[in-house]
């Protein structure tokens, strides 16, 4: 990313109260006088979030923690604030939102939490397989960082999941790239590519797909020893895997080619 953390909450700090005001004037008129807790308290923003009021809440906490930014609950306003981006999917927002908690109030017992959710909001930037995944190596980086930090965090088990979920995106990216290789006749650039993922993303659970699709580039470059050892490792590490089959019957007829010459 070009700006630093710090760059980007100030940046976004002026940019979520402004749409957040501009967003509510006109709810806070029609609906204001149905919440029975005073304005600018945290009662109030609690009472918006239990009516799924989103929005009003969103207003209401800001307003809470921008006024009183000493008091005990203010941590847990800006916690819950940067929690109803994500329900909103306002995934940068939140992020933003979970940046601030860690600088404004850096001995809360939210840190560890809000720092974990900002690698979900990143993750949760990436969408489909088609977009751009830059997002993708920010959630990674995060959470890599993250795991180091709070090598004791409860949510390391969610941590290891999105990692997971990160590494068969790329791997996913990687097997776009190589149909359309396929379809060019570029074996070559398939081997590449493919290779770099089965290095790079070894948690996938999408390999024994890449160990097939270099195995059928190898055979196109005729190095069937490559193809056999692509067969022999999916074989062992994915015997469930819906390539099994066809990679069985690939290496027996491999195993037969080479029979006659073995027999000279």
């Amino acid at each position: 990313m070009s700006f630093s953390v710090l760059s980007r909450v100030d940046a976004y700090r002026a940019l979520v109260a402004g749409c957040l005001l501009m967003a509510t004037v006109g709810l806070m008129a029609g609906c204001g006088g149905s919440n029975p807790h005073p304005v600018g308290s945290y009662d109030r923003a609690m009472y918006y979030l239990e009516e799924g009021k989103n929005l009003q809440a969103a207003q209401a906490l800001e307003s809470f923690v921008r006024n009183n930014p000493t008091d005990e609950r203010a941590d847990e306003a800006q916690y819950q604030k940067a929690l109803l981006f994500i329900t909103t999917k306002e995934y940068p927002l939140a992020a933003v939102e979970f940046q601030i908690l860690r600088k404004d109030f850096p001995t809360s017992e939210r840190v560890e939490d809000a720092y974990f959710q900002e690698g979900v909001a990143y993750f949760l930037q990436v969408g489909k397989v088609q977009r751009d995944v830059t997002g993708a190596h920010e959630a990674r980086l995060h959470f890599l960082k993250f795991s180091r930090e709070y090598p004791d965090s409860k949510h390391l088990p969610a941590v290891r999941d999105y990692m997971a979920q990160i590494s068969d995106l790329m791997v996913k990216k990687r097997l776009q790239q190589a149909k359309v290789f396929w379809q060019l006749k570029r074996y070559a650039a398939i081997e590449v590519t493919l290779k770099t993922a089965m290095e790079n993303e070894a948690g996938s659970s999408l390999l024994d797909e890449v160990m097939w699709r270099r195995a059928e580039a190898a055979l196109k470059q005729d190095d069937p020893a490559l193809a056999q050892s692509m067969y022999t490792r999916l074989l062992a590490e994915f015997p469930d895997s819906r390539f099994a089959d066809r990679a069985r019957n690939a290496q027996a007829s491999l195993e037969n080619l080479d029979g006659p010459e073995s027999a000279e």
